[in-house]
């Protein structure tokens, strides 16, 4: 087969190119030239230096103001110590390390912990849990001043909250989080890893193991940094700061849940002023331009289980078509139908188009000018959208995914099947909604069903009765609608955008004079975020890092660019203490 050639925008320029990966949901239907008169105005707070007036404010993308943060933190030179000293990167690679050790793997058919009534009868009725109570007796041995110092609560037996309480009642906690579980090893891969799983390794550049980059990274770097924070004891917060530790985000997510509402219940809905997960890496570079790209939403998620009963007999007088037959007409109808793709201003990916359009140095002059008009030139939107649709690394960006992942059916050879199922996982794009893609597989069940004088049942709902032939019975499983869209044209997005451009431009590539531009970025997958939207407004999906192509998430050899570790470190030492400053008032 053929192949298309790669897109412009994936092309890579150097050995730190990235491709570009995916975006986030925008705030639906946001007013772009609204955005652009707003950026445009004078960013100020008390003492922070702003080193950069807004690039092209007139523009569909100005450049956040970066934020020199150094007059208003205590100790500025520890941030050198954090990133290049080697007494603490050797301490702090051995506090990962005894991280990954521990085996907090997490299954999708393990109880529910909120079951037991305490952690005792839980651990009896499932003993998968327990290596999350030795790893929190590591954390609670690794940090012996967050646990002197800070509030810990453990909610549902396994759920982890750090509370560091702030001196003003007035100003909106923030949230940092991350989570404790990591996708099972399995066991006939063992022999594939270069360093054991569950011991780890590092080899000079990269540190080896299951979960160091999803995402005991960016949790053990938290509490490094709060650990620092207490040892110099010159940091008193006025803003209460929440550390909120998942145990099960990789299946479930109840862990996220379970502390969402427990955060609902002491602070109250759009209670916090930011949330932080685990989400994109570091930087990209695309078309000559260093792209900073924070998720600001993901896309909703369906589960479709369609089930097929049939009467059943002797393999010797078969129908013309078995339930097996019956099915796999279904599944080749739902797969001759694929969604359309869409791209409209509620999509965080015209956000990150825009900035490539208005500031890459190499992007196709055509293409260019495409952009630049979409939201306004139909025959330019759709140019586009053509253009994104012939690469499945953007297609799914903007279009709804359908995959038939799971089928099951029969039992033996001389007996005819009475039941066959199958697993349709759906990643909802932002213009969509779980009934949207509900309706196009019922309407493709139904379709099936007449043809072969079925039954249709949908969500417990009878649409045509169960005939004797049989039915189809169609369940939704974890339904989540599309993620709210974080806003991008306030203080919000404008401080922590400026405190990230400091990062690589200042602490990371100080001899280096290219301009980072943070845009909005859509993920395609979830993350426990999708328990808090109720608790604020301004949710970013991101960890600082250094570029890590193959990072072998979820699959052999895990493995992390370690010295981008000290960047989640280095970061938060100075943006807690930023954005303990903040004025609640302009956010």
């Amino acid at each position: 087969m053929n192949e298309k050639s790669p897109l412009p925008i994936h092309k890579k320029v150097d050995e730190k190119t990235r491709s570009w990966k995916g975006f986030h949901l925008i705030s639906g239907v946001l007013s772009l030239l609204t955005i652009s008169i707003y950026l445009s105005t004078t960013f100020t707070f008390p003492t922070w230096i702003i080193k950069s007036e807004p690039d092209n404010p007139d523009g569909l993308c100005p450049i956040v103001p970066k934020i020199d943060p150094t007059k208003d933190i205590h100790n500025p030179k520890l941030l050198n110590y954090i990133l290049y000293n080697d007494k603490f990167h050797k301490q702090e690679r051995e506090k990962l390390l005894g991280a990954i050790q521990v085996p907090t793997e997490v299954y999708d058919d393990m109880l529910n912990p909120k079951s037991a009534k305490n952690l005792d009868k839980l651990l009896q009725s499932e003993p998968r849990w327990k290596p999350f109570i030795k790893f929190h007796q590591y954390l609670e041995e690794t940090y012996p001043l967050v646990h002197n110092h800070l509030k810990i609560e453990k909610i549902n037996h396994l759920g982890l909250v750090y509370t560091w309480k702030g001196n003003d009642k007035n100003k909106k906690p923030i949230i940092l989080a991350a989570h404790q579980d990591v996708v099972p090893v399995q066991q006939a891969t063992l022999d594939h890893w270069t360093y054991p799983p569950f011991k780890g390794g590092y080899d000079g550049k990269y540190l080896y193991g299951r979960g160091v980059s999803d995402c005991k990274n960016l949790l053990i770097g938290l509490l490094s940094t709060i650990e620092l924070l207490l040892e110099k004891e010159k940091f008193k917060p006025e803003r209460t700061i929440i550390l909120a530790f998942g145990y099960d985000e990789e299946s479930a997510g109840t862990g996220a849940a379970e502390i969402s509402k427990h955060l609902l219940s002491r602070y109250g809905p759009d209670s916090i002023l930011q949330i932080i997960d685990e989400g994109n890496e570091a930087y990209e570079q695309v078309e000559g331009l260093n792209l900073i790209l924070p998720a600001t939403g993901e896309k909703g998620y369906l589960d479709s289980v369609i089930e097929l009963y049939t009467p059943g007999g002797h393999s010797s007088v078969p129908p013309k078509h078995t339930s097996i037959g019956i099915m796999a007409q279904l599944i080749t109808e739902i797969e001759n139908d694929s969604f359309s793709p869409l791209l409209t201003q509620a999509n965080p990916i015209m956000g990150e188009l825009f900035c490539l359009a208005e500031h890459s140095p190499a992007l196709d002059k055509t293409l260019r000018r495409n952009i630049l008009k979409a939201q306004v030139d139909t025959n330019a939107n759709k140019k586009v959208v053509e253009y994104l649709a012939e690469n499945l690394d953007t297609k799914y960006l903007i279009t709804t995914s359908q995959a038939i992942d799971i089928i099951e059916g029969g039992v033996k050879s001389n007996a005819l099947p009475e039941h066959v199922s199958i697993l349709v996982n759906s990643r909802i794009s932002v213009e969509e909604s779980v009934e949207d893609v509900v309706d196009k597989y019922k309407l493709h069940a139904e379709n099936i069903a007449k043809k072969f004088s079925l039954g249709l049942v949908v969500n417990g709902e009878e649409l045509i009765e169960p005939a004797k032939n049989g039915y189809f019975n169609y369940s939704l499983v974890e339904p989540l609608q599309p993620a709210p869209v974080s806003p991008i044209n306030g203080e919000s997005w404008n401080v922590f955008g400026g405190a990230l451009r400091y990062l690589y431009e200042d602490l990371v590539f100080p001899q280096s004079n290219d301009t980072f531009v943070v845009a909005p970025f859509l993920s395609t997958g979830n993350t426990d975020t999708k328990s808090y939207w109720d608790l604020s407004r301004n949710i970013y999906r991101y960890q600082p890092g250094l570029p890590n192509e193959d990072s072998g998430i979820h699959s052999v050899d895990e493995r992390l660019v370690f010295d981008g570790h000290f960047h989640i470190i280095a970061f938060y030492y100075y943006y807690l203490q930023l954005i303990d400053k903040a004025d609640d008032a302009k956010f």
